[in-house]
């Protein structure tokens, strides 16, 4: 069995102004990112021991991995295959903005994100694709191992909706708050089964929710 760690990033500097779809963006972690990650290692850290890390190529998934691999004297590997998703024409903008400028997109994006991709962005199977491309390095690579990834949002989302076999139309049923650890084991027959989702109790508790 492999156990794959699969942490969000910590909170970005637009938190401080607007917060945005940032895709691709890259927007460096705030003073309250990185100290919310510091907490989330520290948690990680006094209760299990990392034997792999890997985080996406944006300085916000990188800075958080660097974080938790100094807890864990691990280097970070990181991986195109785990940044965020490109939202293309909604890079930079708030959901008000996207609301105002494409509601029609919006409506159908939001209904059925496997089917609808924001304009000129990536569309979800595509980001599925190279996801899973990653994870499967992993599972071959360091097979029976605890693997931490540093991700984002919605590729962390699609991963874990990849991973249990689940339609990608539902994505927005989980949530990815900032800085959550979610946790999967990876049977060696493919099965997974999720241990833990979107935890931040690490942080302030059953106030987190």
């Amino acid at each position: 069995m492999t156990r794959l760690f699969l942490v969000r990033h910590g909170n970005t500097m637009d938190e401080e102004t607007k917060k945005v779809y940032k895709g691709r963006t890259d927007i460096p972690l705030s003073p309250r990112g990185i100290a919310r990650m510091e907490k989330a290692a520290a948690f990680l850290s006094a209760s299990f021991t990392l034997d792999k890390l890997y985080t996406s190529t944006l300085s916000r998934s990188i800075d958080s991995g660097r974080i938790i691999g100094r807890s864990q004297g691990l280097e970070a590997v990181s991986l195109p295959d785990f940044d965020e998703i490109d939202f293309g024409a909604w890079e930079g903008l708030s959901f008000d903005e996207i609301k105002e400028r494409y509601p029609q997109e919006l409506d159908r994006w939001l209904l059925d994100p496997a089917n609808h991709t924001p304009p000129r962005g990536e569309p979800f199977g595509t980001a599925r694709a190279r996801s899973m491309k990653g994870v499967r390095k992993i599972l071959k690579e360091d097979a029976g191992r605890t693997v931490c990834v540093v991700a984002h949002a919605g590729v962390l989302r699609i991963m874990i909706f990849a991973l249990l076999g689940m339609r990608l139309s539902k994505l927005f049923r989980i949530a990815q708050d900032y800085g959550c650890i979610n946790i999967v084991d990876v049977y060696e027959d493919g099965n997974a089964v999720v241990k833990l989702l979107n935890f931040t109790y690490y942080e302030t508790g059953p106030a987190s929710l």
